[in-house]
Protein backbone atom coordinates (compact mmCIF):
# COMPACT_ATOMS: atom_id res chain seq x y z
CA UNK A 1 0.00 0.00 0.00
CA UNK A 2 1.04 3.78 -1.01
CA UNK A 3 1.48 6.47 1.77
CA UNK A 4 -1.23 8.40 -0.56
CA UNK A 5 -3.07 5.34 -0.14
CA UNK A 6 -2.64 4.80 3.41
CA UNK A 7 -3.07 8.60 3.92
CA UNK A 8 -6.78 8.46 2.13
CA UNK A 9 -7.43 5.47 4.44
CA UNK A 10 -6.80 7.60 7.77
CA UNK A 11 -8.84 10.28 5.86
CA UNK A 12 -12.09 8.32 5.69
CA UNK A 13 -11.84 6.85 8.80
CA UNK A 14 -10.82 9.44 11.25
CA UNK A 15 -12.85 11.78 13.16
CA UNK A 16 -14.19 8.70 14.86
CA UNK A 17 -17.05 8.60 17.61
CA UNK A 18 -15.90 5.52 19.46
CA UNK A 19 -13.15 3.30 19.09
CA UNK A 20 -11.72 2.29 15.53
CA UNK A 21 -9.24 -0.26 14.10
CA UNK A 22 -8.25 -0.35 10.91
CA UNK A 23 -6.56 -3.35 9.83
CA UNK A 24 -3.61 -3.37 6.88
CA UNK A 25 -3.35 -6.88 5.19
CA UNK A 26 -1.04 -5.32 2.89
CA UNK A 27 2.28 -4.98 4.80
CA UNK A 28 5.26 -2.69 4.02
CA UNK A 29 8.78 -4.78 3.46
CA UNK A 30 10.63 -2.73 5.12
CA UNK A 31 10.90 -0.85 8.71
CA UNK A 32 11.39 1.80 7.53
CA UNK A 33 7.87 2.07 5.60
CA UNK A 34 6.33 0.74 8.31
CA UNK A 35 8.03 3.62 10.66
CA UNK A 36 6.52 6.20 8.44
CA UNK A 37 3.00 4.64 8.38
CA UNK A 38 3.29 4.80 12.24
CA UNK A 39 4.25 8.25 11.88
CA UNK A 40 1.25 9.38 9.64
CA UNK A 41 -1.35 7.65 11.82
CA UNK A 42 -0.05 9.20 14.45
CA UNK A 43 -0.20 12.61 13.05
CA UNK A 44 -3.06 11.79 11.71
CA UNK A 45 -5.04 10.87 14.90
CA UNK A 46 -3.54 13.63 16.68
CA UNK A 47 -4.90 16.15 14.48
CA UNK A 48 -8.64 14.68 14.62
CA UNK A 49 -8.77 14.08 18.37
CA UNK A 50 -8.59 10.42 17.80
CA UNK A 51 -4.87 9.81 19.08
CA UNK A 52 -3.51 6.52 18.05
CA UNK A 53 -3.39 4.30 21.33
CA UNK A 54 -2.32 0.71 20.18
CA UNK A 55 -0.42 -0.91 17.41
CA UNK A 56 -0.69 -4.76 16.59
CA UNK A 57 2.02 -6.04 13.77
CA UNK A 58 3.84 -9.33 12.78
CA UNK A 59 6.68 -8.91 15.53
CA UNK A 60 8.79 -11.69 13.48
CA UNK A 61 8.78 -9.53 9.95
CA UNK A 62 10.02 -6.41 11.95
CA UNK A 63 12.13 -7.73 14.98
CA UNK A 64 13.84 -4.45 16.11
CA UNK A 65 10.09 -2.90 16.68
CA UNK A 66 10.43 -2.31 20.68
CA UNK A 67 7.17 -3.11 22.52
CA UNK A 68 6.24 1.08 22.48
CA UNK A 69 6.41 3.26 19.91
CA UNK A 70 6.62 6.61 21.37
CA UNK A 71 3.96 5.92 24.43
CA UNK A 72 1.73 3.46 22.55
CA UNK A 73 2.12 -0.08 23.28
CA UNK A 74 3.02 -2.70 20.12
CA UNK A 75 1.84 -5.83 20.59
CA UNK A 76 1.87 -9.39 17.78
CA UNK A 77 -0.47 -9.12 15.88
CA UNK A 78 -0.18 -13.10 15.44
CA UNK A 79 -0.31 -12.87 11.38
CA UNK A 80 2.47 -11.95 9.30
CA UNK A 81 0.37 -10.06 6.57
CA UNK A 82 -1.55 -8.12 9.11
CA UNK A 83 -1.07 -4.93 11.27
CA UNK A 84 -4.03 -3.39 13.17
CA UNK A 85 -4.08 0.28 14.43
CA UNK A 86 -6.20 1.35 16.76
CA UNK A 87 -7.53 4.76 17.31
CA UNK A 88 -9.67 6.27 20.19
CA UNK A 89 -11.21 9.68 21.44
Amino acid sequence: MSIPEFEQMLHAVLPSTGKTSLTLTEVPRHEGELLVLLEKAVLSGARSNTPLTEIHLPKDAYPAMEAEFGDIPVMDSGHADVIRLFFEP
